[in-house]
């Protein structure tokens, strides 16, 4: 009998009872935004058919065998702070350029002017970060990473410009960090001298992260954890090695020399300078904004990507630190100069820093071609670039996009093929600053925006105590200005001025969302400065003409053509947030306040009224038969009031 009641509970179609097609909907409903996971999925014997509360995603999965879907994810995964943004950041800001050109920087720039570098490198992607963290704060954020948020607050047209620059610059910095890879694997196997060797090595390393990535995010998470300690492994075992041992033959003569008088200043080769070598630094740190690109795979964006970005800043900036004055201490100026490899043998285990230096460059390149065809794919998918709608496409419940990650790729190939590290390092590095530039002042003028809509609303202010004859003039206030039901509904009043209670909310008309929050109070709130973000949006653009200035005026140039199609193309793109602040309207306040004159005024709209003057209405539209089918429309009149300080 118990074996009755089994089949006849196997043999139930519960597509009878309507569980498939909502279930089917549901799916649909949440592959836009974010999924709730606080629900507890199981999956039945073999990992793949789903059961009970999992039949969710049953449509999708269907019946697949057990290694295709333990392989593939069969659901949506959302991650935290330390999964999901310090693990991405660190791994892309720890880097090639860390084990294979610190000794160099040292040698060229000397030990001095090497923390220099590091500090101000450093200081320059703070200010983006806290930038990034301020917009993250201040209105909502969702995926599509640096694209989003400079579109959202700049509008669509900056941000599609300026999202296919940073695409272009992940995809060259993921060329310089697998050249890394490359050269230090041919070198290994003797094969150091062909760059034949090198190119290939590195272009099977692209096509082998892109099979992972097509795997999907969960997988990339993992690798990246795994990747992430043996980063960490190797940092020890290079502090360890300076403190234990020499290699005279090699230059490594240890603590006791005396290493940190000789290379303490500065002595350029021919051609170099502190902007150059600055310029190959920089792209160590262009990856600290991979947790905002992963912003449509977190849990709660908003409080993930602050935290996670400066714990992984703070903890850069110690292993920059570290590689640049342990070489200079430890090693002889001639041999860091030339020999690329020399922190392997400063190290304890060349074995273990060799591996570390392999993970560095397949890491970087991985959390580029994770983060980057992500940011393609949300430009597409806006349709802000006519032509290119199908690189949105994407598979599975995390949307992999498959066409983006083949964009990417291509143009990864192609900088192997005609580049180097050393040649590539400034190419990198002028898009990264172009792009965080514009995030700085993003953050401004988001900043600028709320203080406009807030006085804005000011005018709106009244005392909460009004008679009955003007609530009927309140109401009609409110139909034509609805900042004031929003001004009052965030003081917490109904539409009569009083307090609101719960009944008045069946009758209050629905306010309008904030979209621009003031800012929160949470202990990194008060570094988000929006002066220090204009400051940091100069001193980014006058870095690009310092390093390079051809290349600057080549990116400059580009994302202006592309800024210049995108209007021609497709002028209905939405604007931003921040579309009220004009930067040269502030300017030029901000110069006449200078030089003591008026400034502000408000422009108000009223009926021409004459006084000593009749004035008699007429109606077109019954006297003329060509305006009969016209609207009516009042005649009005600009006044211009100028404020005046009642001081004075």
């Amino acid at each position: 009998m118990d074996t009755n009641i089994k089949n006849k509970n196997k043999d139930i179609d519960w597509s009878r009872y309507g569980l498939g097609s909502e279930t089917a909907q549901r799916v649909r409903a949440n592959t836009s935004g974010f999924v709730d996971l606080s629900s507890n999925f199981d999956y039945s014997i073999g990992g793949h058919q789903a059961s009970g509360a999992n039949e969710l995603f049953a449509e999708e999965q269907g019946d697949v065998p057990w290694w295709k879907s333990n392989f593939f994810i069969s659901q949506p995964v959302l991650f935290g702070t330390w999964d999901g943004v310090f693990t991405s950041c660190l791994i892309n800001i720890f880097g090639v350029i860390v084990f294979l050109r610190s000794g160099w920087i040292v040698a060229e720039a000397g030990i001095f002017s090497a923390v220099l570098i590091v500090l101000s490198t450093v200081f320059i992607a703070l200010i983006s970060v806290l930038s990034a963290v301020g917009i993250c704060e201040r209105c909502r954020i969702e995926s599509g990473g640096v694209y989003f948020v400079i579109a959202h607050v700049l509008g669509s047209r900056f941000g599609g410009s300026l999202g296919l620059l940073y695409c272009f610059g992940q995809a060259v910095g993921c060329a310089l960090n697998v050249l890394g890879f490359g050269e230090s694997m041919a070198e290994l196997i003797g094969l150091g001298n062909s760059i034949w060797s090198v190119r290939f090595i590195a272009g099977a390393a692209v096509l082998l992260l892109g099979v992972i990535n097509v795997a999907g995010v969960k997988w990339v998470i993992k690798l990246q954890f795994i990747l992430l300690i043996i980063l960490l492994l190797a940092g020890l075992d290079f502090m360890v090695g300076s403190l234990t041992h020499t290699d005279l033959e090699h230059g490594v003569e240890g603590w006791l020399s005396n290493n940190l008088k000789l290379n303490m200043w500065s002595n350029y080769s021919p051609g170099s300078s502190w902007f150059i070598v600055f310029g190959v630094f920089f792209p160590t740190i262009t990856g600290i904004l991979s947790g905002i690109n992963m912003s449509g795979d977190l849990k709660a964006p908003s409080t993930n990507i602050p935290n996670g970005s400066l714990a992984a800043i703070s903890t850069g900036t110690f292993l920059y630190l570290v590689f640049v004055i342990f070489l200079g201490a430890t090693c002889t100026r001639s041999y860091l100069m030339t020999d690329y490899t020399i922190a392997a043998k400063v190290s304890a285990s060349s074995v273990l820093l060799l591996a570390g230096l392999y993970v560095s460059s397949m890491s970087s390149c991985l959390g580029a071609m994770y983060g980057t065809p992500r940011v393609l794919q949300s430009v597409a998918l806006e349709n802000v670039i006519p032509g290119i709608g199908i690189l949105g496409t994407g598979r599975g419940p995390n949307k992999v996009p498959l066409y983006s990650m083949s964009v990417v790729a291509s143009v990864t190939l192609i900088f192997i093929l005609i580049g180097e590290i050393n040649m590539l390092a400034p190419i990198v590095t002028m898009p990264f600053l172009l792009t965080y530039a514009s995030i700085d002042y993003a953050y401004f003028a988001l900043a600028q925006t709320f203080d406009i809509q807030h006085q804005r609303e000011q005018r709106f202010h009244k005392p909460r105590v009004m008679s009955s004859s003007i609530d009927s003039e309140e109401s009609d206030l409110d139909r034509l200005f609805p900042e004031r039901t929003r001004h009052k509904t965030l003081r917490g009043e109904s539409s009569s001025g009083s307090p609101s209670s719960p009944e008045d909310n069946e009758t209050t008309p629905i306010a309008l969302k904030t979209h621009i929050h003031s800012k929160p109070k949470n202990w990194y709130s008060n570094l988000c400065n929006r002066w220090l973000s204009l400051f940091g949006a100069v001193l980014k653009i006058l870095i690009m003409f310092l390093v390079n200035w051809v290349y600057a005026m080549v990116c400059i140039m580009v994302v202006f053509f592309v800024w210049l199609y995108i209007g021609t193309a497709n002028p209905a793109v939405k604007p931003g947030l921040a579309s009220e602040f004009r930067l040269l309207k502030w300017i030029k306040i901000l110069f006449l306040r200078c030089l003591g004159r008026v400034y502000d005024y408000e422009q108000i709209v009223v009926t021409p009224v004459h006084p000593g003057l009749n004035v008699t209405s007429s109606q077109l539209n019954e006297d003329n038969e060509d305006f009969a089918n016209r609207r009516r429309y009042h005649q009005s009149a600009t006044v211009h009031g100028h404020m005046v300080n009642i001081d004075d």
